[in-house]
This record gives C-alpha cells, structure tokens and sequence, in this order.
C-alpha cells in the first residue's frame, strides 16, 4: 500500500476513485466530476462503498474560472463534453445531445491553492493526475501552469481524446515542464492513454 494524494479528472461515476482509494493508504483521492447525474451516482457509490478517503466536487477543471455548458449525450453518456461537436462528430459514435447543464470550471491551480477551502486539507503534493475530461485536455493541463512551474504532480495518466487534442502536442506540453513520457496506449486512432511522469 501506498500512501499518496491521487486527483482524478472526470471520475464520472467513481471506478477509478474508488479503486485508486484502496491503494492510497493514509493519502486521500480528489474526484472532480461536474455532469450532475454521474455526480450523484459518483457519490452514492463513495458512500456505498464507506470510502472516507474521497472528496467528490462537482467542478470541471479548465483553463480558467468559468461556468460552461456541459453537453449530455444521448446513448453514451459517459462522452457528455463541454465540447458540443466531440458528441455529434465523434469518431466513435455520433450521438445526440439529449441536455445540457451550466456546470462550475476551475483551474487546477485555483484547487491546489484553495485546497483548504476546497478540500479541506492541503495540497502540497499530487502523485498522480488521472485525466479523463472528452477533449478538454490541453485545457485542464493550461490551467495548472503554477502546479507544473512547482513541480507539484509526480505523474500524469491522460485519456488524450485525438478528435479533439493532439496527443503530440499534450507530451510537448507537459515535456517543456520536466515530464517525461513512459507508454501510449493507442485505442483504434479514436483515443491515447499517455503516461508520464516527472524527472527527478
């Protein structure tokens, strides 16, 4: 077991948070989620599961503080974007927009220096980024520039959706602030999972 502090970046129902929670030891897990509906199956599913160590928050994390429409797709709702034409042009699938809801953006960086308010303990660490966001992602990483400037995030998993984001252009970006590239995953040129992590 290993103890950490894990931010995961659209945790959507909690998966991933509540897996990555049984392995943080004393450290604790941040699940952003801002589509209303997953967050409220995200955090029954904390409480389900009397997971103590997750702090759910109904934010998006972006390039700036905002709020925004967040797009709900028809079908598949797990590619709800803040992008409109990621849903109806997806490479996947084109689904319909079945809603929208006006949801909380936050930049990365307003959290780690809030977090007290935030999350109610500080930040002044992250292991690891689990990142997740349907093409948002060169906003979420624009919006922690002071974390990255500190070398705050030991490692990043990013879901590079390529419709949207050039998986070049997130290893470059991150690469300009001492991160090097571990694996890609290549899903069927829909999506990459990047893996990266600070040199030391």
């Amino acid at each position: 077991m290993v103890v950490g502090v894990v931010l995961d970046v659209g945790a959507y129902v909690g998966i991933y948070s509540l897996w990555v929670s049984r392995l943080v030891g004393d450290g604790f897990v941040i699940a952003f989620e801002p589509n209303p509906i997953a967050y409220r199956w995200l955090i029954s599913n904390i409480e389900l599961n009397g997971a103590i160590n997750i702090k759910a928050l109904p934010y998006a994390l972006g390039d700036e503080i905002a709020r925004q429409r967040l797009y709900i797709a028809g079908e598949n709702i797990e590619t709800s974007s803040l992008i409109m034409n990621h849903i109806t042009k997806n490479p996947i699938g084109r689904y319909p927009i079945v809603g929208e809801f006006v949801v909380p953006v936050v930049t990365l960086d307003y959290v780690i220096d809030k977090s007290m308010e935030i999350v109610g303990r500080p930040v002044r660490h992250v292991d690891l980024v689990k990142v997740d966001v349907e093409g948002y992602e060169m906003r979420v990483l624009k919006g922690a520039i002071g974390t990255l400037e500190r070398g705050l995030v030991e490692k990043f998993v990013i879901e590079v959706h390529t419709d949207q984001v050039s998986t070049k252009d997130v290893i470059k970006y991150l690469g300009d602030y001492g991160y090097k590239l571990d694996a890609i995953i290549h899903f069927d040129h829909v999506k990459d999972m990047v893996y990266l992590r600070l040199r030391r």
